[in-house]
């Protein structure tokens, strides 16, 4: 278990899929997270069994309650590289500082524990909400894919982000300041 301020992270179990499925089909998560087509329960388990191979995949708790997924996958251990992705799925804990909290909690995990050199991400560039946390979290933006995806009938780009080591401990130090430490 990986302890934030208000959030805890276990690993994903079996016992998530059906919340998770709920979570993956929520109309602004499927389409901030740029899923292609609808999850069925066994789309899910096989999605949570493919995580579990590629890398570190966890449960967002508030209180014990499930409110998000968050993970590590696509480990690039010579270059002490991972990708890096999350959701809030329960959208009555969306604005509250748990996306910030859960990601904090994970990347200084990750930054700790396998002394990793550099996390990356992609979001769709449109995802403003999503991108502010990451640079409050000190991921800064490498690129613009322009026009990755077909979106409500538009094309939307995609950005590409990274953190290094030394730039996530500027960020930690600076959110322990604002919530002071555990």
């Amino acid at each position: 278990m990986i302890r934030g301020h208000s959030v805890a992270l276990r690993p994903v179990e079996e016992s998530d899929a059906p919340l998770i499925q709920r979570w993956m089909n929520h109309p602004e998560i499927w389409r901030y997270m740029d899923y292609e087509k609808p999850y069925s329960l066994k789309d899910v388990e096989q999605d949570i069994q493919g995580s579990r191979r590629s890398g570190q995949p966890f449960t967002i708790l508030v209180n014990d309650r499930p409110i998000g997924r968050i993970g590590l996958n696509q480990f690039r251990r010579r270059d002490r590289i991972c990708s890096f992705y999350m959701f809030i799925g329960e959208p009555a804990y969306w604005g509250q500082g748990f996306a910030l909290d859960s990601a904090m909690a994970l990347l200084g995990y990750a930054f700790d524990r396998w002394d990793l050199h550099q996390v990356e991400l992609w979001t769709l560039a449109d995802n403003n909400r999503a991108i502010s946390m990451y640079q409050r979290c000190g991921f800064v933006l490498e690129g613009r894919l322009r026009e990755r995806s077909w979106k409500e009938g538009r094309w939307v780009d995609h950005v590409v982000m990274s953190l290094q080591r030394e730039e996530f401990d500027r960020a930690r130090q600076a959110w322990e300041a604002r919530v002071g430490t555990a």
